[in-house]
């Protein structure tokens, strides 16, 4: 009896010193972590603000790659919640949901976990760092309330271990995320972005290289487009599009493109278009005479680089169903050389339908490789993959590419889920070399202006 007193009073002093103990441990714990970056502050908030990207940054997904995700409410912003399940008992179920966004400041999220504690918060906190303020120091801070829970008093002194050890690897992931990113604000772009899909097109295209000058560019542009003109021509064709330009290679010194014309049948077109079709592409053209009669006061006003042009297509989601279309009837081409011998660099071409991202631009062609990296930029933030070349499509005339007027809507294919876009089907034999094209079909190539576009120098990010 005696030994059964004793131990009850050793489990009572253990019990009471348990208590003791717990009684003086923080009722709360936060553990806190940082990383710094260079992408801009819109970059970071829209990777952190959805869960598009939520695979690629947080550390959950390391202890079990198979967990089951699902997300409700808005795509982005307060409100937007993500679920998860998992079989792996150190993630278990639990969920994120978004319950405040300031802007430029700070991200927080309110968690339901199967762990101890109550009023979880996961709190990012940004703040401009560097001598010019481009860099952005992000701080992770995790809080978790145990109240009375003398229990979860104990647990929390493993706070740091468990949720800071992840938060740390969580960081780390993010910092890489955001250095496979383009280093340029979209935010600052007046245009809205999209997917949309560009349907399957008959096209004739000619490729040309040229050094990075404004009229060796022209001349390049115009050279090849005048073959194209004389094919279609032989052949009774008409545009069934906007002129568009693909880049092939941009470099510091020259700039590598496919000069591309989608063609059909003359005559074929929508009724009611003397030369120009009701599709999107070629609406978009017939604002060229709208442009032309503002040119003059658009010159003057002070506000014309704001314009913004609408994107032709209908926007579709990056995951919604993709259905490739039949290709257009394959047409009865004949390409001949030049009439002293030049070799025709023209090659007729089937490009299938595909998925892309876009925006519009309204000014001067040398900032178009800027608008090329926004687009990159945007898509990759929404977890799209670009792939192939990118392209734009010029809603003005070559000689008008540098005016403060010029508008262009500027494609780059992605890939829907992993596969890739189907490749254009070339239907004639292959154009001349790189570095070799023809000489204009009259066999004298007309010389840049002083104005002729280029694809100059691309503005570099703040």
């Amino acid at each position: 009896m005696t030994r059964v007193i004793e131990w009850l009073i050793s489990l009572l002093i253990v019990v009471a010193l348990f208590v003791v103990i717990a009684l003086f441990l923080p009722a709360t714990r936060s553990v806190s972590h940082s990383v710094e970056t260079n992408r801009p502050m819109s970059t970071i908030t829209d990777v952190l603000t959805s869960y598009t990207r939520f695979r690629d940054w947080n550390a959950l997904v390391n202890h079990d790659p198979r967990m089951q995700i699902q997300v409700s409410g808005p795509e982005s912003g307060v409100g937007a919640k993500l679920d998860y399940r998992s079989t792996d008992p150190t993630v278990g179920n639990g969920s994120w949901e978004l319950v405040e966004f300031n802007p430029g400041e700070s991200i927080v999220y309110a968690l339901d976990t199967e762990s101890r504690g109550s009023d979880k918060r996961m709190t990012f906190d940004f703040e401009r760092t560097g001598q010019r303020k481009q860099n952005v120091k992000i701080t992770q801070t995790y809080t978790v309330d145990y109240g009375w829970d003398l229990i979860g008093r104990y647990a929390g002194l493993y706070v740091t271990n468990n949720v800071g050890e992840d938060m740390k690897l969580g960081l780390g992931k993010f910092s890489n995320l955001m250095a496979t990113i383009p280093r340029f604000d979209y935010n600052q772009h007046d245009a809205e972005f999209a997917f949309v899909d560009v349907p399957a097109a008959n096209v004739l295209s000619a490729t040309a290289t040229a050094k990075r000058a404004n009229d060796d560019i022209a001349t390049a542009m115009t050279n090849q487009l005048k073959w194209i003109e004389q094919v279609m021509e032989e052949n009774d064709l008409e545009s069934a599009g906007p002129l568009r330009i693909v880049t092939n290679e941009f470099g510091s010194d020259a700039y590598g493109f496919d000069v591309v014309m989608p063609v059909r049948p003359e005559g074929t077109g929508p009724k009611g278009d003397d030369d120009a079709s009701d599709e999107p592409a070629d609406e978009v053209a017939s604002t060229d005479g709208d442009a032309a009669a503002e040119g003059e006061d658009a010159a003057d006003d002070d506000n014309a680089d704001e314009r913004v042009a609408e994107i032709a297509q209908e926007p579709v989601s990056l995951n919604a169903p993709f259905e490739a279309s039949a290709m257009p009837e394959v047409l009865d081409i004949e390409i001949n050389d030049g009439r002293n011998g030049a070799k025709n660099p023209v090659v007729y071409l089937q490009v299938p339908k595909h998925r892309a991202v876009t925006t519009t631009y309204v000014g001067p062609s040398p900032a178009l490789a800027r608008v090329r990296d926004l687009v990159r930029a945007w898509a990759i933030v929404r977890g799209a993959e670009t792939a192939d070349r990118p392209y734009e499509d010029y809603r003005i005339e070559i000689e008008d590419m540098l005016t403060d007027t010029a508008e262009f809507q500027v494609y780059w294919p992605v890939k829907i889920g992993d596969q890739m876009p189907a490749p254009a089907v070339q239907l004639v034999p292959e154009p001349v070399a790189e570095g070799s094209e023809a000489a204009a079909p009259e066999g004298e190539a007309e010389a840049g202006d002083e104005d002729a576009p280029a694809e100059a120098d691309a503005e570099s990010a703040e």
